[in-house]
């Protein structure tokens, strides 16, 4: 269904702060702003929005990297983007296996901002999830994972069982990090979720589920138009906090998710797209850091796939 929008719709990408941030627990700089919205004589299709690529059968294509596909374009078109630093990546380049791995921890935990998961006099989990995670048919809605549908932003409450709520991917029992500040509140894995279909999915691992059914005692299988989503989450949790990804099913508090195999497939299977690419700007914005297997999905095999022997080169 995301991918169906995707080709009906375009999208308006936001532009937020390159400045690096400090490593505490402060909000966002005050500067984060939405781009103005376009004259109603304007043509959306010109002015406001990113076109995806498409194939014959209305697939996205990714044939352009996400720092092309966030250009900057000209000033007039209200199309406002932040650019991938040009530096972000260049000390990991030439790096493989675990140094390649820490050298990229190093690069998205320099400067991250910790937000809280609630908060009443700053930028919270809420605000990253309702920016981030916003509809791209409906600005007062936020896309929720699993079931692909909108929802409307203020239609939201902990522990409600019928409105959206903060999904954690990496399910925060694996690893006992609960909502503390870091991995509990970590924009790059916290998504708008259907809280009947999160409580669906659980604490269960991510992979393929035999039959018509979505999950098993192990495992829970989302949409195809969520599984690279998901991949990548998860493989940025792992690096960012030294996290273990593999394919043993184990359900308990030890840090580590899989299954390996399927998340690596579904890395192939569901390529990097605009709205990830749009999403991956606006957590940028909030914590100052990126997750590096949106900005290039090719390094999921040079740290967890058949490439892990081989110097990654960006």
């Amino acid at each position: 269904m995301k991918k169906i929008l995707l080709l009906l719709l375009m999208f308006n990408f936001f532009l937020f702060s390159c400045d690096s941030g400090s490593s505490d627990d402060s909000a966002p700089d005050t500067d984060i702003e939405q781009p103005d919205q376009p004259d109603d004589d304007k043509n959306p299709d010109r002015e406001n929005y990113l076109t995806p690529n498409v194939d014959s059968e209305g697939k996205i294509i990714v044939n352009y990297t996400p720092k092309e596909y966030v250009a900057t374009v000209e000033e007039g078109q209200h199309m406002l983007s932040v650019r991938i630093p040009d530096s972000y990546y260049t000390s990991a380049s030439t790096l493989k296996g675990n140094d390649l791995r820490e050298e990229l921890q190093e690069i998205i935990s320099t400067g991250a901002i910790k937000l809280s998961y609630t908060s009443s006099s700053s930028y919270d989990v809420w605000d990253m999830c309702e920016a981030g995670d916003q509809n791209p048919a409906d600005e007062r809605q936020v896309w929720q994972i699993y079931t692909e549908t909108g929802r409307a932003k203020n239609d939201h409450s902990a522990g409600v069982s019928d409105e959206w709520n903060r999904e954690h991917v990496w399910a925060k029992s694996h690893g006992d990090f609960g909502t503390d500040k870091g991995a509990g509140t970590d924009g790059h894995h916290l998504r708008a979720s259907y809280s009947k279909e999160n409580s669906t999915r659980g604490n269960k691992n991510f992979g393929d589920v035999n039959g018509p059914r979505t999950s098993n005692t192990q495992f829970y299988e989302p949409p195809l138009s969520a599984k690279g989503d998901v991949a990548r989450m998860i493989f940025y949790m792992a690096v960012r906090y030294d996290f273990k990804v593999d394919n043993s099913g184990v359900i308990n508090k030890e840090a580590r998710m899989g299954k390996l195999d399927d998340l690596l497939k579904w890395n192939e299977l569901d390529p990097v797209d605009p709205y990830e690419i749009r999403r991956n700007n606006i957590i940028y914005g909030f914590q100052k850091n990126r997750n590096p297997f949106v900005d290039h999905p090719e390094l999921v095999k040079y740290v967890f796939g058949d490439k892990k022997d081989a110097a990654w080169k960006e």
